[in-house]
């Protein structure tokens, strides 16, 4: 029972982080479409689109391949929790901020106990979920799929660290399970992570002098990459449909979101407004009181145990968690900008201060240390550290503005649905359209030259259908936004596909009489060799897991 003590206080520590949570209502965020990307995400299912790419009612109505291109995992969760609970569109959404909040505490309680033992670990998983960009990223972002990278991230790093000490098949699968939901969870969070993750295996595998592991870890990361080849590929070869400067320009231009020393270690405002240009942001950037000073207080352990050989190691570690901390601060100042400047692809991470995601999780880890002091007054102090972290924050685990009377038809109707089709129309626009469409999608076909009746027009998250009745030739034009994959069908015959010069809707050109037009959106190679993958690498590690199993029984 005693060894199962730190699990069940972590989860009681954590009542107040996720309490807001619980029960009915709602809160405004930033990032308010959760609802609605589960929404789209469940009519893929329903109409066999899987994977989902094709979000229907985006870009007012006309369509968008927003999962082709956005975070994913978090929204498969949510449709998988709607399978199984009767909970609502926005009771699942909070449960999935929950399940990052709490999967990011025992993460890192896992991960920091390997070097600080239980205690340390204790300490380590309450800094990380009470760090106030935590507070940020969930009640006001609402940043659902940088939260759960945030989660996953201690798995990952504790995935690569056992594997590296002691490979075995579990560890191998462990680590490419957890490299697949990164990859899938989060692309900034990805770009950001990925040179830091990068050392910490390099440093695993010099001390150990396993070099004989990389073979292991590369077979890890090349799983990984196989099983999330069904977003990764076409996220990344498909991204020149696009027009991806929509996503490093005007608000999301990262010159405007460098973040004030004052910001990160004096200020202690608290709002849900948006970062803007200079000190007067609307949201906090604060790394978190009492979690610098534990920072501070922790740095001359590195002194005291470099002088002692045998905890030269602990020196280093908690060094490079200190330095690794203060790096990832660094990149969130203006004093940073030259590096921002000499690696042009960090724009699109887009916001500097996102770096505070890292800044919290090496200070946790830093923080952690305290758990192996063995001094009379070591308890008390760690204690102290406890109750300050949660005392000093937990008022920003409370959204600011919060119904408990809103339910999920106000979100999925009228104003407020409309609002959600609009949001985010630039970031995936295709290259085929000039502009957005600057309202909402007509509700039929319609003609654009000659004259024709349309009926029985239906669409869905891949097809769309219906009957038309041209009188002469006329050139038709269809309430679909085009993308490569969608192709039309006139009398079960292909035919070419016309574009809007302006908005890039699908036209098609029909001869006199009446005819039958449907719609289909299909996986183009890419898509196509990218399922591919997963599907292979997924069989791959479910066989290698019952080859495992069957030695393990015969031994």
């Amino acid at each position: 029972m005693k060894k199962f003590l730190p699990t069940i206080l972590i989860l009681l520590l954590l009542i107040p982080a996720i309490r807001a949570l619980f029960g009915p209502g709602y809160f405004n965020m930033h990032d308010d479409l959760q609802v609605m990307r589960i929404f789209q995400m469940e009519k893929c299912f329903a109409d066999g689109q899987i994977p989902c790419r094709w979000a229907p009612d985006m870009a007012y109505g006309y369509g968008q391949a927003m999962f082709n291109y956005y975070s994913a995992l978090p929204y498969y969760l949510g449709v998988l929790i709607r399978v199984l609970t009767p909970l609502s569109l926005m009771g699942t959404v909070k449960l999935l901020f929950m399940i990052s909040l709490v999967a990011g505490a025992y993460g890192m309680y896992f991960l920091a106990k390997e070097f600080w033992g239980r205690r340390g670990g204790v300490l380590a998983a309450v800094f990380y979920t009470y760090a106030p960009y935590h507070a940020v990223d969930v009640y006001v972002r609402g940043a659902m799929a940088e939260s759960f990278s945030l989660a996953i991230l201690p798995f990952l790093w504790w995935s690569i660290y056992l594997l590296i000490k002691k490979a075995s098949f579990l560890r191998v699968a462990a680590a490419a399970i957890a490299t697949a939901a990164i990859l899938t969870t989060h692309n900034i969070s990805t770009m950001i992570y990925f040179p830091f993750t990068a050392v910490w295996a390099a440093f695993w595998l010099i001390k150990f002098r396993a070099l004989r592991q990389i073979p292991k870890l590369v077979f890890a990361a090349f799983v990984g990459l196989g099983l999330s080849a069904f977003f990764i590929g076409p996220a990344i070869f498909e991204q020149s449909l696009i027009q991806t400067q929509h996503l490093i320009s005007e608000y999301s231009d990262y010159h405007g979101h460098f973040v004030t020393l004052r910001q990160l270690f004096i200020s202690r405002f608290w709002g849900d407004g948006p970062s803007i240009f200079g000190e007067g942001d609307g949201m906090s950037f604060q790394v978190g009181w009492p979690h610098w000073w534990v920072g501070v207080l922790v740095a001359p352990l590195i002194i005291v145990w470099a002088k002692r050989k045998k905890n030269l190691d602990k020196a280093i570690l908690l060094t490079g968690f200190l330095g690794f901390f203060a790096m990832a601060s660094f990149l969130t100042h203006p004093r940073s900008f030259f590096i921002w400047e000499a690696i042009p692809l960090m724009a699109f991470i887009q916001f500097p201060w996102r770096f505070l995601g890292l800044s919290m999780f090496f200070l946790a880890l830093g923080a952690g240390a305290l758990g192996l002091l063995e001094a009379k007054w070591a308890k008390f102090f760690m204690v102290v550290s406890v109750v300050a972290g949660i005392i000093l924050n937990w008022n920003f685990f409370i959204p600011v503005n919060f119904s408990s009377k809103v339910k999920d038809e106000e979100k999925l109707r009228g104003l407020a649905f409309e609002l959600q089709q609009k949001s985010a129309i630039l970031d995936y626009l295709p290259k085929t359209a000039k502009i957005a469409p600057p309202s909402l999608a007509f509700e039929a076909p319609r003609t654009i030259s000659g004259n024709g009746d349309f009926f029985g027009f239906t669409k869905g998250s891949n097809r769309f259908s219906f009957e038309a009745q041209i009188y002469g030739e006329a050139r038709v034009e269809i309430p679909v936004m085009y993308f490569p994959g969608w192709v039309v069908l006139v009398d079960g015959k292909k035919v070419a596909v016309e574009i809007h010069d302006t908005y890039g809707f699908i036209m098609v050109d029909l001869e006199d009489g009446r005819h039958i037009l449907r719609g289909r959106f299909i996986n183009t190679s890419v898509r196509t060799v990218s399922n591919a993958f997963s599907v292979i690498s997924a069989l791959g590690l479910f066989g290698a897991c019952l080859v495992w199993e069957s030695r393990k029984r015969k031994e």
